[in-house]
Parts: C-alpha cells; sequence; structure tokens
C-alpha cells in the first residue's frame, strides 16, 4: 500500500503561497511548511486499503482504531459513499463469533439442488424478485443472487442452468481475488450479478477474536478490498 509523501516547502518567497496553505491547517515552522497527508486506514491499524486496485474508487473516511474502526470508500471526493469497511475486535473468540452471527442476515437456499462447474453441491432458490445459488466450503457460506426479470428464461430447467452460470461466474471471481480460498475461521458472502444502486453486496468474516465486514455496490470492487483485508 502507497502512503502519501508529506510536502516540505521551503523559502521565503512562497509567503502567499503558504498563507493560502496555512487556511487549510497546513503547520508553518520557521521557513518550512508540512502539508498532512489524509489519514489512511493503516494510521489507524486498519487493513482496509486506501485504493482499491484497477478503480477509481478510494478512502474517504478513517474513523475509529484497529479495536473498532470503520473505512468508508466513494469515486470521488464528493461522490456518495459506494463501499464501506468495519473492523471488530472483540476479547475472545467466543465474543467474536457472537458478533459475526448478530452481523449476518443469510437467506436459506433450500431449493433445487445443483452443481456448481468444479463440482461443488449448491442449492438454487427463488424469493421475492430475486434467484439464489447456495454453497458451503471451506469455512465458507456464499450466496450469489440474480434479478429474475434479468434471467428471462421460458422454463425451470432454463432458469436453473442460468443462474448457475450466474454462480459459477461469480464463484471465478471470488477466488481470482482470493476471497474464498483464504482460511478463515467463518465467512459469509451476499454478491449479486450485475451493478447496484445500493451497498447491498456482503463480504464478512470471522478471524479468530478480530470481525471484519466489507459491503459495496459492486461485487468485484467489495471483494477486491476484501482481498487486501483478509490476508
Amino acid at each position: 500500500m502507497k502512503r502519501q509523501k508529506r510536502i516540505v516547502v521551503m523559502g521565503c518567497s512562497f509567503v502567499v503561497g503558504l498563507a493560502l496553505l496555512g487556511i487549510g491547517g497546513t503547520t508553518m515552522t520557521n521557513n518550512n511548511v508540512t502539508v498532512h497527508a489524509v489519514t489512511t486506514p493503516a494510521d489507524k491499524g486498519l487493513a482496509a486499503p486506501e485504493k482499491v486496485d484497477g478503480t477509481q474508487t478510494e478512502a474517504q473516511t478513517v474513523t475509529g482504531n484497529s479495536t473498532s474502526g470503520k473505512v468508508t470508500y466513494s469515486n470521488g471526493a464528493n461522490s456518495a459513499t459506494t463501499a464501506t469497511y468495519k473492523q471488530q475486535k472483540y476479547g475472545t473468540t467466543s465474543q467474536a463469533k457472537t458478533g459475526f452471527e448478530n452481523t449476518q442476515n443469510l437467506t436459506n437456499a433450500d431449493g433445487t439442488k445443483v452443481t456448481l462447474s468444479d463440482g461443488t453441491k449448491a442449492t438454487s432458490q427463488g424469493v421475492m424478485g430475486h434467484v439464489y445459488v447456495q454453497w458451503q466450503k471451506n469455512g465458507w457460506t456464499v450466496t450469489t443472487v440474480a434479478d429474475t426479470e434479468d434471467l428471462t428464461t421460458s422454463s425451470v430447467n432454463q432458469t436453473n442452468k442460468t443462474v448457475t452460470a450466474v454462480a459459477n461466474k461469480m464463484k471465478k471471481s471470488l477466488k481470482s481475488n482470493e476471497v474464498i480460498t483464504q482460511n478463515v475461521t467463518r465467512g459469509n458472502v451476499v454478491v449479486y450479478d450485475g451493478a447496484q444502486q445500493k451497498p447491498v453486496n456482503n463480504i464478512s468474516w470471522q478471524q479468530k477474536n478480530k470481525v471484519v465486514q466489507v459491503s459495496g455496490n459492486s461485487a468485484e470492487t467489495t471483494a477486491k478490498i476484501a482481498k487486501e483485508a483478509i490476508k
């Protein structure tokens, strides 16, 4: 992770510029001016990245500390929040388990049995305009979500094939971002196929006494934040 460098401006010939910088909270000592960098997640002991690789998304606010902290992300200084990172440390792993479970809102897919491309057994179920495919593997519970209106299929059999294809695509993305391949105490993923207007994509996990939750508008961005944080 790259951190912003402090910029030191020296000399009396920059008096006007220094005065303007002083308005923005710059610290002046004799003829030296230090422009302080924006607080980064690492400054607060948080594992979240400062910038999301391959995107314009970057941290805008950082609050709290390594015990209880939060980072909000946007695609520009004046943009709405597009992703958040929350980190909480507990006194024991038992307390962390309870804390993790309290943050989850799982949809149990108890419907049709389907098989993913790598042989993973999953279940598919339609609920309120969405079709869910869910499976458990390596401590992770993964749920992929497709909008019913986007499936445009004429039969149950074809719908199952389509949503399975969506699940395969999302599973590939999660694996390439090294999320569900990581060893955690327990983890939960809910990701949507296609862009969302709200941060409904969610990746959360417990590692011993620490619980982390990442949410975002984009499943890919959410996965990339999780990738950097989960290592």
